[in-house]
């Protein structure tokens, strides 16, 4: 018997080429070596080099969001009264943001109090808003396209769609729907990246981000369970019964959750007032095709192309989406619709709102984008091998498409909420409480009255800061209202004609007893409230102090 001893320490180590393997293959003979500083180098460079494009990608992103948004004049603008008393919360004490959030999410009213300058709110939409093409561009980019830099350039198709989409130029007031779509878009992305290499770490980590995504978007509620069944779907396809268990798992976790926060927090903006508010937008099963045709002809302009081609571009997205290995993350695509027009049906979400279903719209676009894309890889596809004719067409083809897109939104590009062309006109761009506001308090005196009417006490409160307000309930929208019990001088306006020419006139009693003037301040008036004071206002000289959107007026008893 040979007995092979060890050889001494510090000998080389050599092993012979007929060395029994006991079945596996034979070791060769290599030599390692400690890595030097200097191969470090090299290694490093590539890895920054191999990041590069996806770095110049999201940072041109980052600069066209600058080049097609007004942002001066998002963050210099007066808020509207939708804007004004969701910046009016931030006055009041932290113990009463369950009741000040009112229909905002919770996360979304406390990250609101983190902006220290109150004229620049809107960062915190915009914040979002910036967001969402760059999550687009990552949720195309993680895909498999036949080079890396057909990779970059589907995620920057999809990136720009979302980017240039036209009710985007809409939402930087102070709301969460710029939230509610980079939330939809994550919970893609999320799904995506699970895909793309399936872990119980992974799946974790998603389930525990849920409660992250709906403390800042109730949207959470509706986009995560398309998530998990569209995780679920696929395992039972695939009959993969152990990963179907532990999604189930996730998911009830993910589902009480969201059970949670919604009964404990949101369900308190569920008011019957709320639900009148939005009846309009909640159809019965009769009415849905009616209701649907309908609102997809109204929304076609904040669409920005035909609502025909950007749905077969969006199902040529999800198509992509089967075809290079993400059906699960296709399945959620295809059931979130599905599930907004069951909530809207069922009377508990408005369907295809221009705001409250943003995030959809936003969805549709990096759908489209994803689809320009993936007809460009369907080119190289059918093309032989090597085929540089075929990688050239296909990159042209999503560049034409967004160009063409470009092209025909440009009225919409730096939008400020009226321009020419475009028919639509902003609250930002309609209201301006603020002027009056600052007017009235630069220019009374402790003689005259004020006269408000209700909705526009917001916005007072908010731009009169140094005037006490109290915090009361109240059975409108928001739920709540503000109260001045320090102003005997300033009378709030009830609505309807006999209630305004009421206050009118204990306005100029007042006035006249002390020498003064009525000075009044109005803002979100629609029609009916229009006539309302016009018809109050007849018997009375009424002048323009201001020139402003909405002017101060002063009113005073005919000669």
């Amino acid at each position: 018997m040979t007995v092979h001893r060890a050889p001494p320490p510090g000998a080389p180590c050599a092993v012979p080429s007929e060395a029994p393997t006991l079945g596996v293959i034979p070791l060769r003979t290599t030599h390692l070596a400690e890595p030097t500083a200097p191969v470090a180098g090299p290694v490093s460079r590539v890895g920054r080099r191999s990041l590069l494009p996806d770095a110049l990608a999201l940072a041109g992103l980052v600069a066209l969001f600058v080049a097609v948004h007004d942002v001066t004049n998002y963050l210099t603008s007066p808020y509207w009264l939708d804007e004004s008393w969701v910046a009016l919360s931030r006055r009041f004490p932290v113990g009463d943001v369950l009741v000040t959030t009112s229909s905002s999410p919770l996360g979304w009213t406390l990250l609101l109090r983190l902006i220290p300058d109150d004229d620049h709110l809107r960062l915190l939409p915009m914040a979002f808003q910036l967001c969402s093409p760059l999550v687009a561009y990552l949720l195309a980019r993680s895909m498999r396209w036949p080079t890396r830099g057909f990779g970059v350039l589907a995620g920057l198709t999809a990136g720009a769609a979302v980017l240039l989409l036209p009710a985007q130029q809409i939402r930087h007031d102070l709301k969460q729907y710029t939230a509610d779509a980079l939330v939809a878009l994550l919970v893609l992305a999320g799904a995506a990246w699970l895909e793309r290499g399936w872990s119980r770490r992974r799946l974790g980590l998603l389930t525990g981000a849920v409660p992250i995504a709906m403390l800042l978007s109730h949207v959470t509620a509706m986009v995560v369970p398309c998530l998990f069944a569209g995780l679920a779907a696929v395992a039972v396809h695939r009959r993969q019964w152990r990963r179907l268990a532990e999604i189930v798992v996730a998911g009830s976790l993910a589902a009480a959750v969201i059970g949670a926060i919604y009964f404990g927090v949101a369900r308190r903006a569920d008011s019957d007032v709320m639900q009148r508010y939005w009846a309009d937008n909640m159809p019965s099963l009769s009415e849905l095709p009616r209701y649907l045709v309908r609102q997809l002809g109204a929304l076609q302009p904040a669409l920005g192309a035909p609502v025909w081609l950007l749905f077969a571009l969006a199902a040529t997205g999800v198509a992509t989406l089967f075809w290079r290995g993400r059906p699960a993350t296709a399945v959620a695509v295809l059931l979130m619709p599905v599930v907004e027009v069951v909530l809207g049906v069922a009377k508990v979400y408005p369907l295809m709102e221009l705001r409250t279903s943003h995030f959809l719209y936003v969805v549709l676009l990096a759908m489209a984008g994803i689809g320009a894309a993936g007809l460009g890889a369907a080119t190289v596809a059918a093309a032989r091998p090597g085929n540089r004719s075929a990688l050239v067409v296909a990159a042209a083809l999503p560049v034409l498409l967004v160009g063409a897109y470009t092209v025909h939104i440009a009225p919409w590009l730096r939008f400020d909420g009226d321009a020419p062309g475009i028919s639509l006109k902003t609250g930002m761009a309609r209201e301006d409480v603020r002027s009056a506001v600052r007017y009235v308090r630069a220019n009374h005196d402790q003689r005259d009255v004020i006269v408000v009417n209700q909705v526009a006490r917001y916005g007072l409160a908010f731009y009169w800061q140094d005037l006490p307000v109290v915090l009361t309930p109240r059975p409108n929208t928001v739920g709540w209202s503000v109260e001045f019990p320090d102003a005997p001088n300033l009378l709030l306006a009830p609505t309807g004609a006999n209630g305004i020419r009421d206050t009118l006139a204990e306005a100029v009693r007042r006035a006249e007893a002390t020498g003064g003037r009525v000075l009044l301040i109005r803002s979100h008036l629609n029609a009916a409230d229009v006539a309302a004071w016009s018809e109050a206002l007849a018997g009375y000289e009424v002048t323009a102090l201001t020139g402003d959107v909405e002017p101060v007026l002063r009113v005073s008893p005919r000669p």
